[in-house]
């Protein structure tokens, strides 16, 4: 006896499901809010105008932003992760009172900017759990991308720098699919000059982004 096409059509599609349910169980989507905080830079500075050595501080304003994070785990000590972090921070350089444009001493100086964070890096969530949270530990690089607002950049040009993180944290099932997360990150790169040689100072420094939010796991 012949099975019924809609029977036959059914055994076909329940292993199909089942692998595509059991790759996807792997994974989960996270998107937390955090905050920004810069450590400051001090360095020298030969500028064209005048061309005389000048000592120069940045600094970063502090500010909220999100991050946007895709995590695929195979067993405890094998994850992978891929993160998008977006805020806005006012860059801010003193010393002389520079122009923009020339270098000359007029005022201080400051540009409004977008900080978009692209990198991956290699997770691991220890099969114990901490007070009742199950803790990560996540370390990588990629790019910290630096863009100019169009009315507070002052005309300056986006600019890219390498960046290595590493993430800590908890988080905690509240639902078969739903959990809520905790962390602190840091990301460590080249203070940004946007290719301006009176804002060079080749300094590295690092962000700080204290974190919470949620995830759906898959």
């Amino acid at each position: 006896m012949s099975l019924s096409p809609v029977l036959s059509h059914a055994q076909d599609a329940q292993p199909t499901a089942t692998r595509a349910s059991k790759f996807f169980s792997h994974f989960d989507l996270g998107i937390s809010g955090m905050a920004f905080f810069t450590k400051d830079v001090n360095g020298t500075i030969t500028s064209n105008a005048p061309n005389v050595p000048y000592p120069l501080s940045q600094s970063a304003s502090s500010a909220a932003g999100v991050l946007a994070t895709i995590r695929a785990q195979k067993s405890a000590y094998k994850g992978f992760e891929f993160n998008y972090s977006y805020g806005r921070v006012t860059q801010s350089y003193s010393c002389c009172n520079l122009n923009a444009s020339t270098g000359a001493y007029t005022s201080p100086f400051a540009t409004q900017t977008t900080a978009s964070e692209y990198t991956v890096g290699y997770l691991v969530r220890p099969p114990h759990q901490i007070l009742g949270f199950q803790p990560f530990v996540s370390g990588g690089v990629g790019v910290y991308a630096f863009s100019p607002t169009k009315y507070g950049g002052q005309s300056l040009q986006p600019q890219a720098r390498m960046t290595y993180y590493y993430h800590v944290g908890g988080e905690k099932m509240i639902s078969q699919s739903f959990g809520v997360r905790f962390g602190v990150r840091q990301l460590f790169y080249k203070a940004p000059d946007f290719d301006q040689n009176y804002l060079r100072i080749k300094k590295t420094t690092f962000t700080t982004q204290p974190e919470v939010g949620f995830f759906v796991h898959f």
